[in-house]
């Protein structure tokens, strides 16, 4: 029982641990980064400035203006106008070479840098986040705690 409730602390950690530190956690959902980020992975993703990302970095950032968030590789950097060009390393035409994204990421929706990749944790963090995973850790919870206090009530009986 002990265990369960240990793995649950740890993945708390894992999870929540980093946003004490400014660190955000993402998932990987698309294979354009494979192999360096592959699907189900989770990235700790470390807010920086613009000025500090160089051609080749990768960099975590909001697509075009909506709120979907990619993590891409930066082949160009255009600072006149405030600008990444930026690439899925694994995204490739028909002759295999890298395909560029179709449109420059601003520096304003620049999210930050990928500092650590964990890979299947992404999985496990969707999975304890969403229904119906979030619920069923919550009932799990409640069971071991009722089971434990179950027990040392016959312990304190005997």
């Amino acid at each position: 029982m002990y265990i369960i409730i240990f793995i649950e602390i740890v993945l708390v950690i894992l999870f929540l641990g980093p946003k004490l530190f400014g660190i955000n956690t993402f998932v990987v959902t698309s294979g354009s980064m494979e192999p360096i980020y592959p699907v189900g992975s989770l990235i700790y993703v470390k807010k920086v400035n613009p000025e500090e990302i160089k051609v080749e970095d990768t960099i975590t950032f909001y697509m075009n203006n909506s709120k979907i968030i990619a993590t891409h590789q930066v082949y160009e950097i255009d600072e006149e106008n405030e600008q990444f060009k930026t690439q899925g390393i694994n995204n490739k035409d028909n002759k295999g070479n890298i395909i560029h994204d179709a449109e420059a990421v601003g520096f304003s929706k620049l999210i930050g840098k990928p500092i650590l990749c964990i890979k299947y944790l992404g999985y496990i963090n969707r999975f304890i986040t969403q229904a119906p995973g979030i619920y069923i850790v919550f009932v799990a919870t409640l069971i071991i705690i009722l089971i434990n206090y179950i027990l040392e009530r016959k312990m304190e009986v005997k």
